[in-house]
């Protein structure tokens, strides 16, 4: 009875004792499984957003991204840098120049969100923030100036894809030609920039004089 109780014990032991050594063995192989997770999320990593940069005379409507982040120099408060609009730009307009008019950037620069909209009937010049914005009859195609702040779950570009002036007459910023009719006594003129837009030009029996900026 004695041995059989001593062969009792000495299985329990052992039983007791493999327990021991697979619980053992799971814990080593929970810690090094979480461990080497996160060694492969350190290595794995996102790859940085890149924020293109453009000078103060790039227009809105050369940049064919409907929605972008880009970083403006000093300086774009420049009046030679022309905006038209207030609170929404005609495409036609400098991109940092428009932002500095509607007050998200100073004149030392920075990021900024641009987001293009439906063009306007009409646009309206003012003076805000030292830049003096020009007013316009319409354009095909306008735009906004917002914080830099993105979006979730938004991927935005970092190389703007830029539209190619097809008419050299529009790369001048030129009448590429004048449509002209005559309703009453007035002659209506449409001044063509091209493959970019027009502008509409009521004048009197004066002649006509066509100033594009």
């Amino acid at each position: 009875m004695e041995e059989k109780g001593v062969i009792l014990i000495f299985m329990r032991t052992v039983v007791l004792t493999m327990k021991a050594s697979v619980i053992e063995m799971f814990l080593v192989l929970l810690v090094t499984g979480v461990h080497s997770n996160k060694e492969t999320s350190k290595k794995i990593k996102r790859p940085k957003f890149t924020v293109p940069q453009i000078n103060c005379d790039v227009k809105a409507g050369k940049i064919i991204n409907p929605e972008f982040i880009v970083k403006c120099p000093a300086g774009c408060q420049d009046p030679k840098f022309h905006v038209y609009g207030t609170d929404v730009y005609a495409s036609y307009s400098s991109v940092c120049g428009a932002a500095v008019h509607s007050g998200v950037l100073d004149n030392s620069g920075g990021k900024i969100l641009v987001r293009k909209v439906a063009g306007l009937s009409g646009y309206k010049g003012s003076y805000s923030n030292g830049v003096q914005s020009l007013s316009l009859p319409r354009w095909r195609e306008s735009f906004i100036v917002l914080e830099s702040k993105p979006k979730k779950g938004v991927t935005y570009p970092s190389a703007l894809t830029y539209s190619s002036s097809k008419s050299p007459a529009a790369q001048a910023g030129k009448c590429s030609r004048v449509i002209e009719s005559k309703p009453s006594e007035s002659i209506n003129a449409r001044c063509v920039l091209g493959d970019s837009g027009e502008i509409n030009i009521l004048t009197s029996q004066a002649p006509l004089v066509l100033a594009i900026f």
